[in-house]
């Protein structure tokens, strides 16, 4: 039998555990989940797709474009910067589907794992829009575009918000291949690539 007891972390005292022993006796186990209860609400779809829309297309340099997003996704909450890193790996896990890599690169060319990443962060990059087309259409990609330093944003606006370096790894890999079901019974994949 499992029970699911959720309370405050000033209530467990050692009454509290001796109530649970006599309740439960000695023969269970007790797993413990610790949660943080964040007062801000989590980052919104519409939150993720705001900050993208603060890239500065118009900005000199490529790293320059992202400086209106950093600073946008550093003055929000901590956990919204970690939240930003897991929706946008999110959508470059969803993009990463042997039709979206044909359309970037034609047979018979060789997939550039580093490239088609590349390719699609400019199209997450590039808005909701283009995206939400792109992920319905692949032939939509846009595959001579490629926006590399959007995979730094978060970190970049951690470390602004912080001083310290952004040590974070979402649970969502949006590497090239990562998406076993988009690449499902290709025959395009590279050999050491399984």
């Amino acid at each position: 039998m499992t029970t699911k007891i959720s309370v405050s972390l000033s209530a467990v005292d050692e009454g509290f555990l001796k109530e649970l022993k006599s309740k439960f006796g000695d023969h269970t186990r007790l797993d413990i989940q610790v949660v943080e209860l964040d007062e801000d609400p989590p980052l919104t779809e519409n939150e993720f797709w705001d900050i993208i829309a603060q890239l500065d297309w118009e900005a000199p340099s490529r790293d320059e474009v992202l400086h209106p997003a950093v600073r946008a996704l550093a003055e929000r909450p901590l956990g919204h910067i970690y939240q930003f890193e897991d929706i946008l790996a999110e959508k470059l896990f969803h993009l990463d589907t042997e039709p979206h890599a044909t359309a970037a690169y034609p047979p018979p060319q060789h997939i550039s794992e580093d490239g088609f990443l590349y390719i699609r962060a400019a199209v997450v990059a590039s808005g909701r829009e283009t995206y939400e087309a792109v992920q319905q259409d692949p032939f939509q990609l846009p595959a001579d575009e490629d926006f590399e330093p959007l995979l730094s944003l978060a970190a970049l606006a951690y470390e602004g918000k912080t001083g310290k370096k952004f040590d974070y790894v979402s649970p969502v890999s949006y590497e090239t291949y990562s998406n076993k079901k988009g690449w499902e019974g290709n025959k395009r994949k590279n050999k050491k690539d399984v």
